[in-house]
């Protein structure tokens, strides 16, 4: 049996984390001269961000470094001995620290070689994981070994379809992925912009709706689409403070799939880029190269 890492952006709160037998690096975010590391207690520390977020704080996310990963390890090996690390990572298409992970796992396992650290690019964040996480913890718990559950883990990846729905068009012109003007323009229309992550694990805009309701619809209809053959199973729904919206999601789903709903946080690290209101949908679809965008 291995051991399950994973930075933060998983976003599992920290009992959860203890309670699933899963060690996690934190990444960290800044607002103004304060450092805050992202694994948080409970939801109250996310409501708490999202707060600031509506009041205009302007948060600013860092990646992992090869230091803070090894020293991670080092405590791991500490605590737990010499097991195989299969280490899941926010997607290489939004960050460098998968391969500020990569290189570390190189220099640990020059350090201790009676262990073999597995770095697996989730190639997506938050809720996007979380089927990654449970495949993860499944394979572990079964007796997999490290090496075939890594290489499992990589090709689900490539299976996982969200699609996020963007509330607030601020925080994606702040980002660099729209203009000041269409950001304006859209806004005032009520342009809900559906964002996807490619094969390569990269945001992409996929379609501009006119409003909530239009945009909840085209993806229940992909669902529908590119869940046809292996029929609906678990779907997950991320939140970025918009519970409401979350619970009508879940309900349309149900209505219409009868599939297992589970709704999650999204924490500060994604958040900082697409602020409150935000909500994605995550599921099993197939290989994300068929995607028509």
């Amino acid at each position: 049996m291995f051991i399950l890492t994973s930075d933060s952006a998983v976003d599992l709160f920290r009992p959860d984390a203890e309670k699933l037998d899963v060690e996690i690096v934190p990444l960290t975010y800044t607002i103004g001269d304060v450092t805050v590391e992202d694994f948080a207690e409970d939801e109250s520390e996310f409501k708490k961000f999202y707060d600031g977020l509506k009041g205009g704080s302007l948060p600013v996310t860092s990646q992992i470094n090869p230091f803070t990963h090894c020293e991670f390890w080092e405590k791991v090996y500490a605590k737990r001995g010499a097991h195989d690390i299969v280490h899941l990572t926010l997607s290489s298409g939004l960050s460098k620290t998968y391969d500020s992970a990569c290189q570390a796992a190189d220099e640990f396992m020059t350090k201790h070689l009676d262990v073999h650290v597995y770095v697996v690019d989730s190639l997506g964040a938050t809720q996007a994981e979380t089927p990654i996480l449970e495949k993860a913890i499944a394979l572990r718990d079964s007796g997999a070994n490290a090496a075939d559950a890594a290489e499992e883990l990589r090709n689900y990846a490539h299976r996982i379809h969200a699609y996020i729905i963007v509330d607030n068009l601020f925080h994606l012109k702040r980002g660099g992925r729209i203009g000041a003007a269409a950001a304006f323009i859209g806004t005032a229309l009520g342009i809900k912009p559906i964002i996807i992550f490619n094969d390569k694990g990269q945001l992409c805009v996929y379609k501009k709706p006119l409003g909530w309701k239009k945009a909840l619809k085209i993806v229940l209809d992909h669902i529908e689409q590119y869940c046809a053959e292996s029929g609906k199973g678990k779907i997950w729904i991320a939140q970025a403070d918009a519970k409401e919206k979350a619970e009508e999601a879940k309900a349309a789903i149900e209505k219409r799939f009868g599939s297992t709903v589970q709704i999650g946080w999204i924490g500060p690290v994604i958040g900082s880029h697409i602020n409150s209101g935000t909500i994605g949908i995550v599921f099993d679809g197939g290989s994300r190269i068929d995607l028509d965008f």
